[in-house]
């Protein structure tokens, strides 16, 4: 079964930056290693729009992204926070046998959340540690779907 790749973003090429805006999800985590070993944590964004000279034009449903420095300073973000970012649009390989080609959007910069809230800021600093607080904040999903806490021994 073949998925929809992102055609959208796939037409807007990859040689320039453009600024994209979505909506706050959740938190989740993925492994860096074939032995799930070395967790990062990450961040859904739903409804990914490009705005571009006063007109926003629907791009994607979702986007993954890694919890980098930039998301980070936003602080501990709500459902549905708004939040703009400057990005460049990239391809990658999909899927177990890597086959499928699809693509995303890299090196998240200028990220602002677009509501002048203040959010609570991220306590802690290690990957390891965020990693098990977001497993500790979806516990229950975590546990319905068979995941292990990625740092069980600390």
């Amino acid at each position: 079964m073949k998925k929809n790749k992102r055609t959208a973003l796939q037409k807007l090429g990859t040689d320039q930056r453009f600024h994209f805006y979505g909506e706050f999800k959740k938190y989740g985590f993925k492994y860096t290693d074939y032995y799930k070993k070395h967790a990062v944590p990450t961040i859904l964004l739903l409804n990914i729009k490009l705005l571009s000279n006063d007109n926003t034009i629907f791009i994607t449903d979702h986007l993954w992204f890694n919890l980098t420095k930039g998301f980070k300073q936003l602080g501990l973000l709500h459902v549905g926070d708004k939040i703009s970012f400057n990005g460049r649009v990239d391809s990658y390989t999909k899927g177990y046998l890597r086959t499928d080609k699809d693509y995303d959007i890299v090196r998240p910069t200028k990220i602002k959340l677009e509501e002048q809230i203040v959010r609570p800021e991220w306590y802690l600093e290690e990957n390891w540690k965020i990693c098990n607080c977001i497993y500790d904040m979806y516990f229950t999903d975590y546990q319905t779907r068979g995941i292990m806490k990625p740092y069980r021994h600390y």
